[in-house]
Order: C-alpha cells, then structure tokens, then sequence
C-alpha cells in the first residue's frame, strides 16, 4: 500500500483518520467519566448518574447522525463537530483551571460542577454525530478495492493501539497536568478540524466505483492521480 504513489492519499488518511479519532479525547472521558466528576465535586452516586447522561447523548447524537450523515456531507460534520468540541474541551479546561485551583484540593461549587457535565456531555454530542460514525464511514469510502482490507486493518490497528496508549496514560496526565489535559485535547481537535478541512476530499453522494475521481479535483492530492485514475509510480 505504501510503496505506490498513487497511493499515498489512502495511506495518510488511514493514518491520520484512526489517530485524531483517538485524539479527540471522547474515549478516555468514557472510561473515565465518574473519575472526572468526582474530581469537580459529585458524589459517587451523582457522578455515576454523570456518566450514564453522558453515554444517553452519545447514543442519541449517533442516531442523530444516520438523519444528517448524507444530507449535509461530511466535511460540514466534521468542521461543525470539531468546533464543538473545541468549545467544550476549553469550557471544561478553563472551568477546572479556575476553580479547583493548582493544588487540586478546593472545592468546586455546585453549579460549576453541573457546568462540566455540560461540557463533557457537549463534548460528547459533537463526537458523536461528526467524528465518532465518520471515523469509520470515511476509511469505508476512499478506499479502493485492491487495498481496502489492508486499509480498513490499518484503520482498526491503529485505533485499538491508540486506545490502549491512552487509557493507560490519561489518569498520569490527569494527575500531572490537571486542567492542561482537556486544553492538550482541545488543541489536537483544532489541528484535526484544520487537516479535515484542506486534505480530505467530500464524499458524500459519490458511489464507491467513481470514487477515484474525489483525488484528481482536490488541490493538493491531484498531484498523484491523473484524470480520476490513480498513476503508477514510475518504477512500476
């Protein structure tokens, strides 16, 4: 897959797609949900209740999106869905910033703490109908026949590993850096919104057998397609 040029669109975006999926946060905010709510104030039973709201609106904006997903295309999707949760990630990292303090032992009044489910559930909600069912439609689509099982295994591969390095590290950085951890997050989801933005083609309404012709009109990956066909490198 990766030594023909024709290619190399395919394997940066089965790359990039699988890693700023990861990136964006959601998966760790699952995991850890109670945890998080407990640190900004809840109690056992309310923070458990936090996080029960919090996959609630994430099985509705799933739904949400099988309504939207081909009405309004998928870039739309992502660029709303990243500035959603861009929004989100700065609201929790500043609210944690400002009042539990650097130590992480003042109390956080009430309605700061509601305001942090809030987030976190807005947060969510923007993943869910953008980044969390295009995660997967996106590598199912540009892929050609000849490659799609060895990208769709890239795509797999990479995501499994992602979250594993993530779970596995997100409550020493939480720890470390407190508050910082949702403004590290915040930034990656404003990188992948940019990178969505300038590299990936709009796919919506393309059947799979004309995709091809989705590279030759994109700015910077007609380069390595000709006339909707992709070009053998000149070794082959």
């Amino acid at each position: 897959m990766a030594t023909r040029r024709e290619y190399r669109p395919h394997l940066v975006l089965a790359v990039a797609v699988p890693m700023f999926f990861q990136l964006t946060g959601v998966i760790v905010l699952a995991f850890f949900a109670p945890l998080v709510f407990r640190t900004v104030g809840f109690g056992s039973n309310a923070a458990l209740m936090g996080a029960v709201i919090n996959g609630a609106v994430n099985l509705g904006s799933l739904l949400l999106s099988t309504l939207v997903i081909d009405r309004y295309g998928r870039k739309v999707l992502f660029m709303v869905g990243g500035i959603q949760m861009v929004i989100a990630q700065v609201g929790i990292a500043w609210i944690m910033g400002a009042k539990i303090g650097k130590s992480g032992e003042a109390a956080m009044a009430h309605p700061y703490a509601v305001a942090v489910l809030v987030f976190t559930c807005l947060h969510t909600a923007g993943f869910g109908w953008s980044w969390g069912p295009l995660g997967w439609v996106i590598p199912s689509e540009i892929f050609p026949v000849d490659i799609r099982s060895a990208g769709q295994a890239m795509n797999v591969s990479i995501g499994l590993c992602l979250t594993f390095v993530q779970t596995q590290s997100f409550l020493a950085m939480l720890c470390r850096f407190k508050h910082a951890t949702f403004a590290y997050y915040a930034a990656w989801v404003a990188v992948m919104t940019v990178f969505i933005a300038l590299f990936l083609p709009e796919t919506k309404g393309i059947p799979l057998e004309s995709m091809g012709a989705i590279w030759v009109k994109h700015w910077y990956w007609k380069r390595f397609v000709h006339n909707g066909k992709t070009e053998r490198a000149p070794w082959h």
